[in-house]
């Protein structure tokens, strides 16, 4: 089987059946491959599988009924890589797109963030609607506020701002997390969340590599070049 030929049928075949015809083939990889959303790899997949993260991941992920076990472990684990990148950068943590609450919960943890001496802002209307040039309301966003507010222990440092994107918060911010599900409002904000970073700050998306002719424009007026990584997220870090 030729390359492209072979990386076309890999690409069609859940991951354990692949295993299966290597294995019957004479030929192992040195790890599993393994399926996280969008993502799959042979590659040692530890950091993802175990130790805190996984630990805050397997505690939180089941918050959305609607979301596959694996399906955003590698991106939330990109996103608590960079908010702990962050920790120590002047200003408060944005998290734009809350819906069930899953990645603000798990970094909150992540981050022992109390301790931090920081606030973690909170944007969403929780209207339920999928794009900002209709009223198309989806079933798999969160609308009920206090379904995310109760996940909190009491005296938490977090503040809810119902509001849609783009909304511009008072205030220096050290890093700033979107995924709305409505890129268009993501990447029309990419220029209030970029200057309201600290120097040494980090954006972050995770619609950037799918919706780039949305993204590219605003960026090149920045004049940014993010960081594409393999989950479809784009980061940007502020100089």
């Amino acid at each position: 089987m030729n390359q492209t030929l072979s990386t076309f049928v890999q690409s069609l075949t859940p991951p354990v059946i692949w295993n299966m015809y290597l294995h019957l083939r004479g030929r192992t990889e040195r790890y599993p491959w393994r399926e996280f959303g969008n993502v799959m790899t042979c590659t040692n997949s530890k950091p993802v599988l175990e130790g805190r993260f996984a630990e805050l991941y397997e505690k939180y992920h089941r918050l959305d009924p609607f979301l596959p076990a694996n399906e955003t472990r590698y991106r939330n684990y990109n996103i608590c890589f960079f908010a702990n990148f962050c920790r120590h950068v002047a200003g408060d943590f944005v998290c734009a797109g809350v819906s069930w609450g899953i990645t603000p919960r798990i970094v909150f943890d992540f981050l022992e963030f109390p301790a931090l001496g920081k606030t973690l802002h909170l944007i969403d209307p929780f209207e339920g609607i999928v794009s900002n040039t209709g009223d198309r309301v989806s079933e798999r966003y969160n609308r009920d506020p206090d379904y995310v507010l109760k996940q909190y222990p009491a005296g938490a440092p977090i503040v809810l701002h119902r509001e849609r994107i783009p909304f511009k918060l008072p205030g220096k911010f050290a890093f700033i997390f979107s995924d709305t599900g409505n890129a268009a409002a993501d990447a029309e904000s990419i220029p209030i969340f970029y200057e309201a970073l600290s120097p040494g700050g980090v954006f972050i998306t995770n619609s950037y590599a799918n919706d780039l002719p949305l993204y590219e424009p605003v960026l090149a007026n920045l004049g940014l070049s993010p960081l594409w990584l393999p989950s479809g997220q784009g980061v940007i870090f502020k100089r």
